[in-house]
Parts: structure tokens; C-alpha cells; sequence
């Protein structure tokens, strides 16, 4: 009976061994995370896909090893900064993994660097940069779990957190959410979001610009959606975007109305004034004021669509001018009028100049 005893007992030790070396040979799956960050945009050294996380709006488990059997070490509250490591797919649960860096707070208040594994979900899609006049404010994007019923145009969630300080950054005082459709890319590597500063528009308490960029295939695309907050509501109300590469292009220019000094006014491509010179043509990237459309100036917001290809000869081949770029044609363009009235925006006039054959 106690040889049968100690028998199980040995069998129980193997067991236990082998199952524990089998969750170390599981991290070989485990590659050090590329974080992408070595392209310069907006000032910043960020594309996006940075070792700086967060995690979203639900609590997330820590796991000892990238194995839902191993044991969990912790809990990440909502909104918890982290730091990936090293990121894998499991090649028999195919459950995607990331290794992180966190902390935690011990009795005394200090803070206490920790390492475990997290599944790849509930985290943000990327770093956002920000320019925004409240430093307390925390702007972190994510996919939403609202989607348009083609898919075409996955939303993504923008959630405007407002922490204490910058040394107890983990206290949230209030988290405010909001959706927003931004094309139909589903990766984007690059955001910026930057307030719109000395906006003209009438009766507009504060307007967000999040910038994003796509550039790791061709074509390259780039965007801005315009975010006002009014009431205390956030809401999307304008949005830009443009693709394009040698021989054509496609762009929806937004212009946001910009008080300058002595009260000048001005119709700015993207609300964008730190960058409303275009070095390269010597010009301002503004348009002028049309006083034919019926809205005053600090009501309208103008919206231009424009598409173009490249001209080609009786053979194909592109043709190019003087310095060498090629002859582009225009083959759809659209000027609308909106009104701001307060509230949100109405178009109020449209310009067809010249209209796409549609298929």
C-alpha cells in the first residue's frame, strides 16, 4: 500500500514537471517586439506602433507564461500604461500573446516595476500624440466594438481620459468615449491629435484634429477627422482625407476658418496654421474667402474634393513637364458650403466643377 502510495506520488512530481517544462519551451514562440518607431511625422519619432500601450476600458489578467493555464499574477485596471516586450502566436491554441513590462503600487505608495504575459486584446491601437492645452487629458485610440454593417469602414474609439496628475497618473477622475469612422484601412501607423488653435468658427468652445497616416504600402494615404466638444459632447463633424502615388491621386480638403492677428481671418487647409506654408510650391495652403456663398466667414467651413490622373501619350506612357513630374489631370471636383450653427454642421451649397463617370 505505501509503495502504491509513493508511486502516485512520483507520478504526480513527473506531472507536475513536465506540464511546468512545458510551459517554459512555450515561450520559444515568444519574438522581441519591432516597434517601428524611426519615422520623423508631425515632430514627433512615433508611427503608431510603439512599445508605449494602453490598455482600454476593461480589466485585463497577467499571466505568469503565455499560457491561459499558467498562473494569473495580476490584474491591469481600465486605461493601465504598459510596455510590450516581446509579442507570438501560440502554434496549437493560436491565441496571440504579448510579454509586458508594468507596474504596481506596493503598500508604502511606490511604484514597482513587474513583467508577465497578457493576450493580444483590449489594448490601444497606438501612441497618440498630442498638442492638447489640458496636460491631464489622456487620448487613447482603439477599435471600437461598433462596426458598419458592411465592414467597410471600421469605427475606431477615442477615449478622453482625465487623470489627477502627472504623479499619481493611474487615478482617473472621468473617461469620456466617443466613435469615429476613419476610412477603410484597418491599420493605420501614425497618430497625431492636436487641438485647432485660434479657431474662428462662431460659438465653438474647443476643436480636436486627429491626424492619422498610412504609409507602409503603396498607396499612401492620410487623414484628418475633426472633432468638436460641445456641451460637454464629443462628435465628429468634418473629415479629410487623400491616397495617391506617380499618376494619381484622391483628396477631400477640409478648411477650417483661423483667427490671426488684428483679428484677420483666414480659410486654412485642415485648421492646420503651424504648417499652412507649402515650402515647396512657396505658396500658403489657404483659399480665399467666398463671399458669394451666403455664410459669413466665421460660419463656414469649405470642403474640396478633388481626383486627378496622370496625362499619358498614343503609347501609355506618362507625360511629364519641365521639371520632370508628371501632367496631371483633373477628372472630378466638388466645392461644398457648410454652416456651422453651433451645434454641428450643414451643408448648405455645392459647386460642381467637374463629376466622376460612375460606373
Amino acid at each position: 500500500m505505501k509503495a502504491a502510495i509513493k508511486f502516485l506520488l512520483i507520478m504526480m512530481l513527473i506531472s507536475v514537471k513536465t506540464v511546468a517544462q512545458q510551459l517554459v519551451v512555450d515561450t520559444s514562440f515568444m519574438q522581441t517586439y519591432c516597434a517601428n518607431n524611426y519615422n520623423k511625422l508631425d515632430g514627433f519619432f512615433d508611427k503608431g506602433k510603439g512599445h508605449n500601450r494602453t490598455t482600454t476600458n476593461l480589466s485585463t489578467s497577467v499571466y505568469a507564461l503565455p499560457n491561459i493555464q499558467s498562473t494569473q499574477i495580476g490584474k491591469l485596471d481600465p486605461f493601465t500604461p504598459v510596455l510590450i516586450l516581446k509579442e507570438g502566436k501560440h502554434p496549437k491554441t493560436n491565441i496571440s500573446w504579448i510579454k509586458i513590462r508594468y507596474e504596481v503600487q506596493n503598500d508604502k505608495g511606490t511604484y514597482l516595476d513587474k513583467q508577465g504575459y497578457i493576450i493580444d486584446k483590449n489594448l490601444s491601437l497606438g501612441v497618440v500624440n498630442t498638442n492638447s492645452t489640458n496636460e491631464n487629458i489622456d487620448f487613447i485610440l482603439s477599435k471600437s466594438p461598433l462596426l458598419d454593417t458592411d465592414l467597410k469602414k471600421p469605427k475606431f474609439r477615442l477615449n478622453a481620459i482625465n487623470r489627477f496628475t502627472d504623479l499619481n497618473y493611474k487615478k482617473i477622475k472621468s473617461v469620456r468615449t466617443y466613435d469615429l469612422s476613419i476610412g477603410a484601412i484597418e491599420y493605420y501607423n501614425h497618430f497625431y491629435l492636436a487641438d485647432v488653435y485660434n479657431t474662428a468658427l462662431k460659438n465653438m468652445p474647443n476643436l480636436l484634429r486627429l491626424y492619422w497616416h498610412h504609409g507602409e504600402s503603396c498607396p499612401e494615404s492620410e487623414g484628418h477627422v475633426f472633432i468638436a466638444d460641445v456641451n460637454g459632447k464629443m462628435s465628429e463633424i468634418v473629415s479629410a482625407s487623400s491616397t495617391g502615388e506617380g499618376g494619381f491621386y484622391e483628396s477631400t480638403k477640409v478648411y477650417i476658418p483661423i483667427k490671426f492677428n488684428k483679428g484677420k481671418i483666414l480659410l486654412v487647409e485642415n485648421g492646420d496654421s503651424e504648417n499652412m506654408l507649402d515650402s515647396y510650391n512657396g505658396t500658403l495652403r489657404t483659399i480665399p474667402y467666398p463671399k458669394d456663398c451666403g455664410i459669413p466667414i466665421e460660419q463656414l467651413v469649405v470642403v474640396v474634393e478633388e481626383d486627378a490622373e496622370g496625362k499619358t501619350d498614343a503609347e501609355g506612357n506618362f507625360i511629364e513637364d519641365n521639371h520632370k513630374e508628371i501632367v496631371m489631370e483633373i477628372t472630378h471636383k466638388i466645392i461644398r458650403y457648410f454652416k456651422w450653427d453651433g451645434q454641428k454642421l450643414k451643408e448648405a451649397k455645392k459647386v460642381v466643377i467637374k463629376q466622376r463617370k460612375e460606373n
